[in-house]
């Protein structure tokens, strides 16, 4: 799939060529380990689960090859294998998700494309089949009552890639603020630029912890059809809730092979085994 790429142009700058240097070598060392295990692929346009081209190296892999014979549930157990490998790789994560739904395992198959999502958001591909399968599941990517290109651009680093992009505005602002330190004759054309640092690491910073605050710590999904919700940790409560297959939860709680849940959707609160839920 067409991995997204940008580009930052800014003002030429007045730092000398030697501290330059230093500044973007230490940019590039803290930056490298955010698209660390990072992989791309080509998708085709087209409606969600249309069987979508892979890379040459993707193509002669054995899931790849079980997912075009048909074998879904062989393909899914493969990726499976693959993604307990590689965990942070969104290609395989796709794939097992692809794999699954047309397997008919809706909730499971939500839980791989959500894990795909957290790891590259700007994905369109991921996008689209993560919001088909929960639609099929009575929900949608987009919350009701948000504009989508408010959601898109909320959503356009991962939590990873925000985190590392404000350590970077950090570390940039401690060093334009060292330079003027070390060389007062540079202070009056470093200002505005060191200003202009600080502010973009108080907007990053801003934009990783409001993408935390509303993101659950600990978030599944219902593997299983009509889950039932109980009142307390174990069979013998009551019945509070029917939780369709696919339906997206926070994890609250745990008690030995139970689950305390908050239904996201519904807003309602209760007790599953913990075999019901696929967390993220």
């Amino acid at each position: 799939m067409n991995q997204v790429e940008s580009s930052l142009k800014g003002r030429r700058s007045t730092l000398p060529k030697g501290a330059m240097a230093s500044v973007l070598l230490a940019a590039a060392v803290l930056a490298a380990p955010l698209w660390a295990g990072e992989h791309g692929r080509t998708v085709p346009e087209g409606p969600a689960f249309s069987s979508p081209e892979r890379d040459a190296a993707s193509t002669r892999s054995e899931g790849q090859r079980l997912y075009d014979l048909g074998d879904f549930q062989a393909a899914a157990d493969w990726y499976t294998q693959a993604v307990r490998a590689e965990p942070r790789n969104a290609s395989l994560q796709y794939d097992l998700g692809d794999s699954l739904f047309k397997g008919g395992k809706t909730g499971r198959a939500i839980a791989a494309y959500e894990r795909a999502f957290l790891i590259r958001p700007r994905d369109a591909d991921i996008r689209q089949n993560l919001d088909y399968a929960l639609r099929r599941a009575g929900e949608e990517l987009v919350p009701a009552g948000v504009p989508p290109l408010l959601f898109l651009a909320f959503h356009l680093f991962s939590e990873r890639e925000l985190a590392g992009l404000q350590w970077l505005a950090c570390w940039l602002v401690l060093g334009l603020a060292g330079l003027c330190l070390w060389r007062p004759a540079l202070r009056p054309r470093l200002l505005s630029s060191t200003a202009g640092a600080a502010a973009l690491w108080l907007i990053l910073g801003g934009w990783w912890l409001a993408i935390r605050g509303v993101t659950p710590q600990r978030r599944g999904v219902i593997a299983t059809s009509a889950a039932e919700l109980r009142s307390g940790p174990g069979e013998n409560f009551n019945v509070s809730f029917t939780v369709p297959e696919g339906r997206r939860v926070q994890i609250l709680s745990t008690d030995g092979t139970w689950q305390e849940l908050g239904v996201l959707k519904e807003g309602v609160k209760g007790w599953l085994p913990a075999a019901a839920v696929e967390e993220l």
